[in-house]
């Protein structure tokens, strides 16, 4: 994962917990481009709602612990804003630099040495989702470990900056891209998550 800039303003959300939400959109994930200025651009600011930082998948045959394949967790989301390419409109653009860390466990029941991993980055103004893309990696999980942690590859997205600079009129929810039963089970056997922010 490239370094991030240390004139720019860097986040990390820590994830301590279960946890999924709903949404709906569409958001563009840019490629990295040479965007480098002296001041970054305020991030947005973002959640990770607790219902969607954790995805436990099972074999189908039950919901016990034999029948488990593969539990992920959201451990952080780290990344950093500069300055991006204006839009079509020449208005100035933000972009945001994404990855998350995760924790990935085998179960019992899991016959493939992958795990295919959902997750989804939707923006938010005034409360209303007003784009969202989801993401997919496939994270090697070998037969010889039971618990593993790995980072996604660092993200690209350029949102409009805004009247303020300073200040990001937008948000983020980040996390894992749940289906309806994925959805019901956190909602019915996990805790509630606890989370911990950090902005530099």
């Amino acid at each position: 994962m490239p370094a991030f800039s240390l004139s720019s303003r860097i986040f990390s959300r820590l994830v301590a917990g279960l946890g999924s939400l709903m949404l709906a959109g569409l958001l563009s994930g840019c490629e990295e481009a040479d965007t480098t200025h002296t001041f970054a651009p305020a991030c947005p600011r973002f959640d990770i709602p607790g219902q969607v930082a954790d995805r436990i998948t099972y074999d189908g045959k039950g919901l016990d612990a034999a029948h488990r394949l593969t539990s992920t967790h959201i451990l952080a989301v780290q990344g950093d804003c500069r300055t991006g390419p204006q839009d079509e409109q020449k208005r100035p653009m933000t972009r945001v630099r994404i990855s998350l860390n995760l924790q990935l466990e085998r179960g019992p029941a899991a016959t493939d040495d992958t795990v295919t991993v959902p997750y989804f980055v939707a923006i938010i103004q005034d409360g209303a989702i007003v784009d969202k893309k989801i993401f997919t990696e496939t994270i090697n999980l070998p037969p010889t470990v039971s618990i593993s942690r790995s980072s996604t590859p660092l993200r690209f997205i350029d949102i409009p900056t805004g009247n303020n600079p300073q200040i990001s009129p937008y948000s983020m929810a980040i996390g894992l891209q749940l289906n309806h039963p994925e959805l019901d089970y956190n909602r019915s056997h996990l805790r509630a998550a606890q989370f911990h922010e950090h902005v530099q």
